[in-house]
C-alpha cells in the first residue's frame, strides 16, 4: 500500500484538527513528527494516507477550510 503525504505543517493545532477530521470520517492515516521536543518551533508534523484515500481526505480537509465557521 502506497502512502501519500497530505499535510505538512508546523502548526500543532491545525495538525490536531486534521487528525480529528480524518478520524471522524474513518479515513486511516499515519503521522510523523520531526518537531524537537525541547524546542517546539523547529520541525514539522506530517499526515499520510493510503493512495486510494488521498482524494477523499484532501477534499475533506479543503472543504473544512473553506467553510464559513472554520
Amino acid at each position: 500500500m502506497t502512502k501519500e503525504r497530505i499535510i505538512s505543517t508546523t502548526d500543532r493545532t491545525y495538525f490536531q484538527l486534521c487528525q480529528s477530521l480524518l478520524s471522524m470520517n474513518k479515513i486511516p492515516y499515519q503521522i510523523t513528527s520531526t518537531v524537537d521536543s525541547m524546542f517546539n518551533d523547529f520541525g514539522t508534523f506530517e499526515i499520510y494516507v493510503a493512495e486510494e484515500d488521498m482524494e477523499k481526505a484532501t477534499d475533506l480537509l479543503h472543504n473544512h477550510e473553506d467553510a464559513a465557521d472554520a
